[in-house]
């Protein structure tokens, strides 16, 4: 058998390697009594499951979303209910199994940059950390009416495809916004 790639690429690739391992194995844990950051204040809202239908009605669970993303997408915009009707229960999506369709996006940096990572090599930065937070994600659903993967891709591409009215959030250069969806775990045994 012979190498698919040069000797010098895989020299390379071990030295990152042992580098990052080197990082790990020494760095020093944050010290006692120190602040922890905090993801800032939460609003509750609820979201309807793409997958998990009972009937003709979608499960409802309960999300918990930083009220800085909240001023970006608004619930209604996120398809999320902001209060439940008479006659629905909403579930704990903690510890459900249950991975909620999200909608995830970043502010694009129009002059990527290469930085140094701790072990000392370069990777690029294509997006904008202006004010400390580049990456948002919010859960993503429809808060009334029957629904499938179709109506939410619609709802995205109203939001932040071509002329989207959420499009100014990715920036003018190397912004990105995509749909991550729902996943469950559904077993049956005998």
């Amino acid at each position: 058998m012979g190498r698919i790639k040069k000797a010098w690429y895989y020299e390379r690739q071990a030295q990152q390697a042992t580098a990052r391992e080197n990082y790990f194995k020494n760095r020093v844990p944050p010290e006692e009594e120190t602040t922890i950051e905090s993801r800032g204040a939460m609003t509750e809202l609820y979201y309807r499951s793409l997958i998990q239908i009972e009937g003709t009605d979608h499960v409802i669970y309960s999300v918990s979303v930083p009220s800085q993303t909240l001023n970006l997408v608004s619930a209604s915009e996120a398809g999320l209910k902001t209060t439940l009707t008479t006659g629905e229960t909403a579930l704990r999506l903690r510890g459900s199994g249950l991975k909620p369709t999200r909608v995830k996006w970043y502010r694009g940096s129009t002059n990527p940059v290469r930085k140094r990572t701790a072990w000392n090599t370069l990777s690029a930065r294509y997006y904008d950390n202006a004010g400390g937070r580049s990456h948002y994600s919010i859960p993503f659903s429809k808060a009334t009416g029957v629904f499938n993967a179709d109506d939410l891709k619609d709802a995205f591409t109203a939001l932040f495809g071509p002329g989207g009215t959420k499009r100014s959030l990715l920036g003018s250069a190397n912004g990105r916004a995509y749909i991550e969806w729902e996943r469950a775990t559904v077993s049956a045994q005998t």
